[in-house]
């Protein structure tokens, strides 16, 4: 795949699935695409007037390129995908790397760097943005500067497993793999609770590596104590005893939230949206695990350094903000705002630092 982008001069991006596959450190490298993309996504999709799609059905249909716009061409190894999100004049049938082997030798090398020059200012630009988003200070800690803070941490061994809810956005935004590191998430089923059985089956399937599991406190609260139960039993018998949980913990079910904001301009609903409060982190202490609580910005470089060479497994708990928003990158996420704000405003007092937020991030996007 990267000789093949090399040699068009293309940028990548990746679908959720897709980004633990690619080398996201490469300088045309955009980053994951959709409603929990990066902005340099956006601008790619909304952009270009090619568009090579392999092994991927990613349902984000509308961030891709408007139907017309660009000349499309589909490898997959099922044909039953072909032209499913996107319309396209050729499609291949077979292995993604065979195909793309058999591929290469017939494209011709691009002369004309200009595109990949705008592609590289593009993902320099969003690395920016997002340095500039993970370092906003509301009034609790921010959950993007404690998952973008993991990958200077996250050992080049590790598996990582995700939960969904918010923290699907964090990571799909801010967390850099080391080339050959996995990532396990319940994509194309959604289903909440998976991060901690998906990290316990990656230990028993490898337990001479670390396991980095990240969740929110609804995730946590469905199964994952119960699930600390198993790995209180189980850590004696692994070769590597480094399992770390992360529960970013905002008291609510931030993802719900913000889509009903989004998608029908309805306030946030306490009711139904409100989570108890736990001590993440002495339920873990309890279990003989070790805990960690964190809920100012200089303490997460700490934390994770602690939490990655400690002798047992840890818990992570970050008191984090749940007014930081889940706005989808532009062009499309600009369709959003009008019905992000409708639902803020009648929130009154309660949604004023979420409305500051979403502006904050929505100028990200604009300049």
């Amino acid at each position: 795949m990267r000789a093949v982008a090399e040699r068009l001069g293309a940028g990548v991006t990746t679908s959720l699935l897709g980004k633990p596959w690619w080398d996201e450190t490469a300088a045309t490298s955009c980053g994951v695409m959709g409603h929990l993309g990066t902005t340099a996504s956006g601008w790619l999709l909304d952009s270009c007037d090619t568009l090579l799609i392999v092994g991927s059905n990613d349902p984000w249909t509308e961030f891709y390129p408007a139907p017309g716009q660009a000349r499309a061409v589909q490898v997959d190894l099922d044909g039953r995908h072909l032209g499913n999100r996107y319309p396209i004049e050729v499609g291949l049938v077979g292995d993604a790397a065979s195909t793309l082997e058999r591929l290469l030798p017939l494209l011709a090398e691009r002369t004309d760097r200009t595109w990949e020059q705008e592609v590289v200012r593009e993902v320099e630009r969003w690395h920016d943005v997002a340095d500039r988003r993970a370092a906003i200070e509301p009034e609790r800690l921010n959950p993007e500067r404690v998952v973008r803070l993991l990958s200077a941490h996250l050992p080049a061994d590790a598996q990582v497993a995700v939960d969904v809810g918010s923290t699907t956005y964090w990571y799909a935004r801010h967390l850099l793999l080391p080339r050959g590191v996995q990532a396990h998430l319940s994509s194309t089923l959604a289903s909440m609770g998976s991060a901690l059985p998906y990290g316990l089956a990656a230990k028993l399937e490898a337990p001479d590596r670390p396991v980095v599991a990240l969740l929110g406190d609804g995730a946590m609260q469905m199964n994952g104590l119960a699930e600390l139960v198993t790995v209180a039993s189980r850590w004696r018998d692994w070769d590597d005893p480094r399992f770390v949980v992360l529960v970013l913990a905002n008291e609510d079910l931030a993802e719900v939230t913000w889509e009903q904001r989004e998608t029908e301009g309805d306030p946030r609903y306490d009711v139904s949206q409100s989570l108890p409060a736990v001590p993440y982190a002495g339920w873990a202490e309890l279990l003989g695990l070790r805990g960690i609580r964190i809920d100012a910005p200089g303490q997460v470089d700490e934390a994770w350094r602690t939490a990655l060479s400690a002798d047992r497994p840890v818990v992570v708990e970050a008191a984090v903000d749940r007014d930081v928003p889940l706005l989808p990158p532009f062009p499309g996420g600009a369709e959003k705002l009008g019905s992000f704000r409708d639902a803020l405003a009648q929130e009154g007092a309660a949604g004023a630092q979420a409305r500051a937020l979403l502006d904050a991030h929505a100028a990200h996007e604009e300049r």
